[in-house]
């Protein structure tokens, strides 16, 4: 039993049980550790860069306001305005007069003399300026008739008469101008209206006037949707919206002679599909969002777009001499393919030189995208292209297909700075106020008319505002 007790007692020091498990095991941590350090500080330097390059468009020195001796040495400053040779440019002599007024003098204005004779000559300044009207008020008085044949009581509408309606048509034409294309709040509209025309209205009464326009433009604005999916191409984007502060998408769809916009709770492409139909027959300009991808038609991707996608690649391999220049070489194909666009769009037809190098552009691209670039995520990205290698060249066969969507976006761009103003909605009755009058106002801009007389001419006469922005085959119904 002492024995026993004495015996030397075998301790495990390893609780692996096994030494170059624990080795190897170690060795893979530290693997594992230091790729992932690798990785951060790959990202920390993409990260800096993208920083440097914001900071650099924020706060660029303006090099035009140096003076000469900021200048360095032996270096002549650029010279302020106008380039040299540029002409010169003055305003227009207006084509009529509407007062005359001679100015005659009785002294000197320089030394107070009245010992004065009158030269043989004289000069002609022309001014013009702007008469504030003043507010009219028409009565219009209906006198009553008997009707014989419907035994009816009657009376008519006088011109430019809007029933029931105290505010007259060229008011309200005037607040939904500036509240649609000058993007003027409601209560800045009545401010104005007081100070210029001492034309009081309240706040609440202005969605009435944007309604009144909308209820008489509903008709030619079904009318406009009917005929997208009949047009050879569309431009097709859309952009954020609120109504009570919930998240809504404001689409626009532009044809060559129509704009229509449409405010959707969804983000599907079932709004492309109400818009154009499940089976579009034209070429459809959009941008690279997945939803454009259900509908059945010919597609071309704003390369635009895709030349901001490359733009953040080459920040991302700013690093990898190699990776960056292989985006430097796609960008600059990309940039041919645009030019060429825009070129054969003058002209009537392709010339063979035009054919050959349109072929040589569709090649230089599939070759460019078939180089592997032994990335994952730039792989992924560089197949995603390889795969719709025919919707970013679409433009190269239909010379009316433009290479990118810059048009829709243009159009875009007043909604949005009306939204960062009005913040949106809040109610159906305003979303479809906004759908329908700006879908009627930039269509009536497309046909050369000015929005102010049509918004006018669509409450005093709605027929002949039809005629303005749809063809003759079509009625407001």
């Amino acid at each position: 039993m002492k024995e026993t007790e004495d015996a030397p007692v075998q301790r495990n020091d390893n609780p692996d049980g096994n030494p170059e498990r624990k080795i190897k095991r170690l060795e893979k941590d530290k693997d594992r550790l230091k790729k992932k350090v690798t990785d951060l500080e790959e990202e920390n330097r993409r990260l800096k860069e993208q920083v440097a390059e914001y900071r650099a468009l924020l706060f660029k020195s303006n090099r035009n306001t140096a003076s000469e001796k900021d200048a360095k040495p032996g270096r002549i400053p650029k010279k302020r305005g106008a380039p040299k040779g540029h002409p010169g440019t003055t305003r227009k002599t207006p084509d009529r007069v509407d007062e005359h007024v001679d100015v005659f003098l009785e002294e000197c204005p320089e030394c107070g003399g009245h010992d004065l004779k009158e030269c043989k000559r004289h000069e002609d300044h022309y001014q013009e300026d702007i008469v504030i009207p003043q507010t009219k008020v028409t009565r219009f008085r209906h006198h009553f008739y008997y009707c014989a044949k419907c035994k009816t009581v009657v009376y008519g509408q006088g011109e430019g008469e809007m029933p029931g309606s105290y505010i007259g048509p060229v008011a309200k034409g005037i607040a939904g101008w500036l509240h649609y294309q000058m993007r003027i709040p409601y209560r800045q509209i009545r401010r104005l209206f007081h100070e210029l025309f001492r034309l009081d209205f309240d706040p609440s009464s202005a969605p009435g006037f944007d309604r009144q326009i909308r209820c008489r433009g509903d008709p030619l604005y079904e009318q406009l949707k009917k005929l997208l999916p009949e047009q050879a191409f569309a431009h097709l984007d859309e952009t954020g919206w609120r109504k009570e502060g919930v998240n809504h998408w404001l689409w626009c769809c532009a044809v060559m002679k129509a704009v229509v916009f449409l405010i959707d709770r969804r983000r599907s492409g079932e709004v492309v599909t109400n818009l154009l139909g499940k089976k579009y027959g034209g070429v459809l300009i959009s941008d690279f969002l997945a939803t454009y991808n259900g509908i059945i038609c010919r597609k071309q991707r704003c390369l635009v777009h895709l030349l901001r996608l490359i733009k953040k690649w080459q920040i991302r391999f700013a690093g990898d001499k190699k990776r960056k220049a292989y985006f430097v070489e796609f960008k600059k194909l990309i940039k041919s393919i645009i030019a060429f666009s825009k070129r054969t769009a003058a002209k009537a037809g392709l010339t063979p030189a035009d054919i050959v190098r349109r072929a040589d552009l569709i090649a230089r691209l599939r070759r460019k995208l078939a180089q592997p670039l032994h990335h994952p995520r730039a792989d992924k990205f560089r197949i995603k292209l390889l795969k719709m290698i025919k919707e970013l060249t679409t433009c190269l066969d239909f010379p009316d297909v433009c290479a990118h969507n810059n048009r829709v976006e243009r159009l875009l761009r007043g909604s949005v700075i009306m939204r960062k103003v009005t913040f949106g909605n809040r109610s159906d009755n305003g979303i479809r106020n906004h759908e329908v009058i700006m879908s009627l106002i930039e269509t009536a801009k497309l046909h050369s008319a000015d929005p102010l007389r049509f918004l006018h001419l669509l409450l005093t006469n709605p027929t002949q505002a039809a005629s303005v922005i749809l063809p003759n085959k079509l009625s407001p119904g």
